[in-house]
């Protein structure tokens, strides 16, 4: 209610403003005092013309409601009319057949007959149709050869329609048939009719997405056939539709009266496939004109101006062709607009130089005003703006040396440093405290401080932030060059380990090294800008800093665990034989620590940066255990009771023996508890294996049933029918506990 008084009142507003601003227009000097009078008459006889045709209008509108009202009653009263007497037929027909003898017989041997006349007909349509099928295959393949435009494609679809009825109807009465095989029966009759049917219609959205040079060609006839098979289509798609909302609305008279039956025509939706492809024929215009200009932006938007003339066409020549509820002239207007817009983005993510960007908000200003102009278009229609509405000024020739400049060097920094990592012709470099790293860090960021300090000098906010931004974009891309150089040359590394040059290792260590290294050189630079921004850009440049720090934190990451990678890419063999005939033979755990000692003693403890050590040592523990507990997987995998078990703690011994130099005691305690916890299952007696299993699951609430029951499966002192009894029991116990939900646990980790 308040909400209405409060328009009401702006309403009444608005009049008095209207009212003063008209008086003050009528009365600008003191000597139009005198025409008052005249004024007052003249005003009044127009407000007396105004209210007549009010009160004309008033009259006519409440005629015509009333006449609508009056129509409505009627229809009702006929409608009433219409079910009492056919509830009166239906009594009827009900009560002659009582009145009829063998009426049941007479009523099914007239329908045996309608079906026999039926299934006639059907049969002599199935026989005419294979020649009505090759004149149209002529037909089709005549109008394709046309170099004037189809001649025949009314005809074609006229036939085809009408075959199209036949085969839906036969195949919707198919359906409910109890022979089996009588659906594909009929499929195989009518294969050649479907290949024709979607051969016709790929070659008429191949007009379609042709819709443009049909009209500059003067084949604006091809058009208008187009339309007409798109409009007879959607007519039949709506009858059935229709047909079946009213089948479905009247379910009770549907049932009582079998002529009532759902549709067999397969909807088709021409009208929605053939504005697919107008987007797509318009999407593969736009993709081969940003192909052919997109290293010349400044020759893109001259040839852009081809947008107006097909507007032009589409206005004055295709407009005419089409019905009025297409809106055909906003359909090629909005996506022309898209497109515009998604090419204008890419240019401006492509770091364009100043003339280019000047160019191109000039071009965007001219563009809505000759969209207005001449089309009548407004800016508003326009969705979403181009450029995002965010039509800056143009950027200082300071700042754009600076871009180019930035791009420039990285670029050939970028080149050198991948090179060095690829071809790998010498070691990477060592520091004072034998550690591997880069040039490429101390470089990069003597260029990226060396501009933040002149920005920064400028004390424009604004500015620096650009140039952060700007450095920001730059250490980012040369991010996704090593995350991309690093799955590469890693690939090549296991899949042909001979074509790869040596010392893989090495650098890859150097990376790692040198963007922990980059890391902290980001850091530093926060902490110094910091002081210096004022809280509208502080916030913007520290995000840009700190996601580009993230990046180079997750390359370290990346390449350490490529190392693991490479580690344990070597260590397939023997942890292929643990639990298996070769595991009871030889010893494939010594083998396995040894390989990773004298990586870690060679490689790694010497040269690599004591945090990624610490880290990497960790995950070389946890990739352990999970090829140890996945081991069971192997093939002849068997626990042999008690030699396992001897076996197994002697792998548990080696193993600790190496990492406790190298990991915290109760951190390397937690890692094996896994492995103790298995040692125990293999162990357990019959009887007491589930409680030893509901222990384990108590502390590892993810563990599958599948890793319980390949344990007990490879234990050689069960046989199946226990090993089956434990599982159904644990199963059981799993269903009563229902889902893990709390946090994962390296079962998580594990392929199982």
């Amino acid at each position: 209610m308040s909400g209405k008084i409060s328009k009401s009142l702006e309403s009444s507003s608005d009049a008095v403003d209207a009212a003063i601003a008209k008086v003050a227009e009528l009365l600008r000097s003191p000597d139009d005092l005198v025409k008052t009078s005249l004024l007052r008459k003249r005003h009044a006889i127009e407000k007396a013309t105004i209210d007549a045709q009010l009160k004309t209008g008033v009259k006519i509108q409440l005629d015509s409601t009333q006449e609508g009202i009056d129509t409505l009653t009627d229809s009702k009263k006929q409608m009433m009319i219409i079910k009492d007497n056919m509830q009166t037929i239906d009594r009827l027909c009900s009560e002659a057949q009582d009145m009829i003898q063998h009426f049941p017989r007479i009523n099914k041997i007239s329908q045996i007959h309608r079906n026999f006349v039926a299934t006639q007909e059907t049969a002599q349509k199935l026989q005419e149709m294979y020649s009505t099928v090759d004149q149209i295959q002529n037909l089709l393949q005549e109008d394709k050869q046309n170099t004037y435009g189809p001649q025949n494609l009314l005809y074609i679809h006229y036939q085809l329609f009408r075959l199209q009825e036949f085969r839906d109807s036969t195949m919707h009465q198919a359906k409910n048939s109890t022979q089996g095989d009588l659906v594909f029966t009929l499929e195989q009759y009518f294969k050649r009719l479907d290949e024709l049917s979607v051969e016709f219609t790929e070659y008429l959205w191949t007009l379609t997405k042709g819709i443009m040079e049909l009209t500059k060609n003067g084949q604006g006839s091809v058009i208008i056939s187009i339309i007409k098979v798109i409009e007879a289509e959607e007519k039949a798609d709506e009858r059935a539709t229709a047909a079946e909302q009213a089948r479905y609305s009247h379910s009770d008279l549907a049932t009582k009266f079998k002529s009532i039956q759902t549709s067999p025509r397969v909807i088709r939706s021409y009208r929605s496939q053939f504005q697919d492809k107008l987007q797509d024929s318009i999407s593969e215009l736009f993709e081969d004109f940003y192909e052919t200009f997109k290293v010349e932006p400044m020759k893109l938007l001259e040839a852009a101006d081809f947008i107006y003339n097909d507007l032009g066409t589409v206005y004055q020549e295709i407009v005419p062709k089409f019905p009025k509820k297409y809106n055909i002239f906003l359909v090629f207007v909005l996506a022309y607009h898209r497109h515009l817009y998604n090419i204008f983005d890419k240019i401006i993510k492509s770091d364009p130089d100043a003339g280019t960007i000047l160019r191109l908000i000039r071009w965007v200003r001219q563009y809505y005003k000759k969209m207005n102009k001449e089309f009548r278009v407004s800016e508003d229609i326009l969705e979403p703006p181009l450029l995002d509405g965010n039509e800056q000024g143009l950027i200082n020739d300071y700042l754009d040396l600076i871009k180019g400049k930035l791009v420039e060097w990285m670029n050939n920094l970028m080149n050198d440093e991948t090179k060095d990592f690829v071809e790998r012709n010498k070691p990477p470099e060592l520091d004072a405290n034998q550690l591997y790293g880069l040039s490429g860090s101390v470089i990069m960021f003597q260029m990226v401080n060396q501009q933040i300090d002149v920005a920064a000098e400028s004390g424009q906010g604004k500015i620096l932030a650009d140039v952060v931004k700007v450095c920001a974009e730059v250490m980012k891309k040369s991010q996704q060059t090593w995350m991309t150089l690093l799955k590469s040359e890693l690939k090549k590394q296991i899949e042909k380990p001979n074509d790869a040059p040596a010392g893989f290792v090495e650098y890859v260590i150097a990376l790692a090294n040198d963007q922990i290294r980059c890391a902290d050189f980001t850091e530093a630079v926060v902490q110094r800008l910091e002081p210096l921004l004022s809280e509208t850009y502080r916030n913007q440049i520290t995000n840009d800093l700190n996601e580009t720090m993230d990046g180079f934190l997750i390359i370290a990451r990346a390449a350490k665990d490529t190392l693991l990678d490479i580690v344990f890419n070597d260590l397939k063999l023997p942890f292929s034989q643990i639990y298996t005939p070769a595991w009871y033979q030889d010893d494939p755990m010594l083998l396995i620590i040894e390989t990773i000692k004298d990586y870690n003693n060679t490689d790694f403890q010497p040269h690599m940066n004591e945090y990624l050590l610490d880290k990497l040592m960790t995950n070389i523990l946890e990739r352990f255990i999970i090829a140890y507990i996945e081991a069971i997987k192997n093939k002849g995998a068997k626990f042999k009771k008690p030699e396992c078990l001897t076996r197994t703690q002697n792998d548990v011994g080696t193993a600790l023996t190496f990492f406790q130099q190298h990991i915290p005691p109760l951190e390397l305690k937690n890692t094996f508890d896994v492995i103790d916890r298995m040692h125990q299952l293999i162990e357990s007696n019959r009887k007491s294996i589930f409680l030893d299993y509901y222990k384990m699951k108590k502390a590892y609430g993810d563990m599958p049933n599948g890793f319980i029951e390949e344990i007990l499966t490879k234990r050689d002192d069960l046989e199946k029918s226990h090993v089956k009894e434990i599982m159904e029991n644990i199963k059981v116990k799993s269903k009563e506990t229902g889902d893990y939900t709390g946090k994962a646990t390296i079962f998580g980790k594990i392929n199982w």
